[in-house]
């Protein structure tokens, strides 16, 4: 009798799956869905992001300096998007005038699409922000902000993408 063996394909684990929010018609907040987490090797992210800074930055967990970035000093009516996943992070609405040097939000469109984790790098003990759905460092959040929320979330320009508000 021939025995036959069967093998077995490897198993792949299952697709991380986050909860996010997305916006729809006129920027309105969608119900929590869930989505799978954008997950690249270190070479497609480099082909996407091409720009050092934007790579050092987003996925090195770099800052760029202060009083530099495109949106530091920016007021124009939109939406940022995480530059790595499109990922709507923050309203232009809920920015304003830290004097840090780097744009501050108040509050993120949703508390899903922001992450937050302890950050003890360079001898500091400080709270790391990341885009919930491709995990690039955003910069980080401090409990010095204006009210209503007293945070400040302290984000790199270069992790940022802007979409300006259409005109009425």
């Amino acid at each position: 009798m021939a025995l036959t063996s069967a093998v077995a394909a490897p198993l792949l684990p299952a697709p991380a799956l986050v909860a996010i929010c997305l916006m729809g018609e006129g920027g309105k907040i969608l119900p929590t869905q869930f989505m799978e987490k954008v997950i690249k090797t270190d070479a497609e992210w480099r082909t996407q992001l091409g720009d050092e800074e934007v790579y050092r930055v987003t996925r090195g967990r770099d800052t760029e300096r202060p009083f530099c970035g495109a949106f530091h000093d920016h007021k124009v009516p939109g939406i940022y998007f995480c530059v790595c996943c499109d990922l709507p992070l923050f309203r232009a609405d809920a920015k304003f005038h830290s004097g840090t040097g780097w744009p501050s939000f108040f509050q993120p469109i949703a508390k899903e699409n922001i992450t937050v984790q302890s950050d003890r790098s360079h001898g500091m003990s400080r709270d790391e922000i990341l885009c919930t759905r491709c995990d690039a460092h955003l910069g980080h959040v401090f409990p010095d902000g204006p009210p209503p929320t007293g945070l400040r979330y302290c984000v790199n320009s270069v992790a940022l993408k802007f979409v300006p508000s259409p005109t009425q």
